[in-house]
């Protein structure tokens, strides 16, 4: 039920902590892999040798999500493309009255808009197939406010409804859901975790007492890209250890 032997999964921003751990379990599962960033040849090297040494083969396209003819031009190299990940993301983590409208355009540009074209040209193809499975990274803040992260809260809300609109047209072939954590390590979260008094409020929210690890959202992920769930479709489902249930 949860063998991705005969699939081709799309990770965009892969090289990021969460979606390359998303990567690695879709591998894991059998899945052809192909993750996507704006990495130098130096760090993508490093990459691929982590893949490696779980012996999962991944292939690394170049690609700025912000730009629609990028993101065609790498959608179409590959003739089938059975599981997208939509995982770029970026934060302008500011008061909103220090937010300039470049901070706002960066932020949407690649959190939604981003997700947007790249779910519109891989969608495509999955229709002409009439099978597919898209998962957006969603957030915390789809749900909830949070303090100095405007931008971020609005494309993050933006993506749970995107993620419903594409949901109900793309039925019944392509299933769309979306994963929305919590607060966990990443590359982007980690000078936040070095504030004890800032990591001490958050871990007072979350119910089962401690903050998220990337291996955290696999088990899900690998979930709805299966076949298992053909009838779940248009939900977003929070991993956030039980903050927006307390």
């Amino acid at each position: 039920m949860f063998n991705l032997s005969d699939k081709t999964a799309l990770i965009t921003g892969g090289t990021g902590t969460l979606g390359k751990s998303i990567a690695k379990a879709l591998g894991r599962a059998g899945a052809r892999v192909v993750i996507t960033g704006i990495e130098n040849e130096q760090k993508v090297v490093s990459i691929k040798e982590e893949f490696s040494k779980e012996n999962i083969h991944v292939i690394y396209e170049h690609l700025d999500i912000t730009m629609i003819k990028n993101i065609e031009e790498v959608v179409n190299k590959y003739s089938t493309i059975d599981i997208l990940i939509n995982s770029a993301g970026i934060n302008a983590r500011q008061p909103i009255l220090n937010i300039s409208e470049q901070d706002w355009d960066n932020v949407i540009d690649v959190n939604l808009k981003g997700a947007f074209f790249t779910s519109k040209i891989v969608a495509k193809k999955m229709l002409e197939r009439k099978r597919g499975k898209i998962i957006n990274l969603a957030s915390l803040s789809s749900h909830i406010g949070l303090p100095n992260m405007g931008p971020y809260c609005a494309s993050k809300g933006g993506i749970n409804q995107l993620t419903k609109a594409m949901a109900i047209e793309w039925a019944p072939y392509i299933q769309v859901n979306a994963i929305a954590p919590g607060y966990f390590h990443t590359e982007l979260t980690a000078p936040l975790f070095q504030d004890k008094e800032w990591a001490d409020s958050i871990l007072s929210k979350i119910p089962t007492g401690r903050t998220g690890k990337p291996e955290d959202l696999n088990g899900l992920a690998v979930l709805l890209v299966s076949s298992s769930s053909d009838y779940i479709t248009g939900q977003t489902i929070y991993v956030d250890g039980g903050w927006t249930a307390s």
